[in-house]
């Protein structure tokens, strides 16, 4: 699967490069995040993780971009009742491309409205209450792999901040919060991620 899912990302990326010549070419960000998640299991008799820990919330990304190709790791806290509750922690690593998708430019010549299109895959950990660094096995209520399909919007205020948006597709093979060894932990399922952001980039 990790295979497929790079290779896909690479395809997408020589497909759409020509439409993001205007990208920048290295571009570290940090957004402060303000959304939700919710998931579904596949795997009978076996809770999802991302099912189970659903709802709204707030947390932060931060990603170095070459071109088109990104690593980047994200947290999202949940809160329910009022309170923190389940910690997710994600790290990617694939393809984004920046698409122009009006006129407007900055001075710097960047396009002031960017749409994001990304392919990605990595790891993923959760806790069932909020995670204290460092994040240890014991603090886990479960981890395994992940993947996004993320589509989102920009709009550039100036050249080192934005607004917008984006929304993640995925699927998760999660491997229970102990041993891995123990296949009737593993569970499978998909997963929606919702946020508004508030980016900080520094790049050219």
């Amino acid at each position: 699967m990790k295979r497929s899912a790079m290779l896909a990302a690479t395809l997408l990326a020589v497909v759409l490069y020509p439409l993001a010549a205007e990208a920048r070419y290295v571009d570290l960000r940090l957004g402060i995040n303000a959304g939700g998640m919710y998931g579904w299991g596949t795997t009978p008799n076996t809770p999802d993780m991302f099912h189970q820990a659903a709802g709204g919330g707030f947390g932060a990304e931060l990603g170095l971009k070459l071109l088109v190709f990104d690593v980047s790791v994200n947290v999202l806290q949940i809160v329910k009742g009022g309170g923190l509750s389940a910690t997710l922690i994600q790290g990617m690593l694939g393809t984004d491309i920046d698409v122009p998708v009006a006129n407007t430019k900055l001075p710097s010549g960047h396009s002031a409205h960017i749409m994001h299109i990304g392919l990605e895959g990595g790891f993923v950990l959760g806790t069932n209450a909020p995670a204290m660094l460092p994040v240890t096995n014991d603090q886990l209520a479960d981890k395994g792999i992940s993947s996004r399909f993320r589509v989102g919007y920009e709009y550039l205020l100036n050249d080192f901040m934005g607004v917008g948006g984006s929304a993640d597709f995925g699927y998760h093979y999660l491997l229970g919060g102990e041993a891995v060894n123990n296949t009737a932990d593993h569970s499978s399922g998909y997963h929606l991620i919702g946020v508004a952001s508030f980016i900080f980039h520094l790049g050219y």
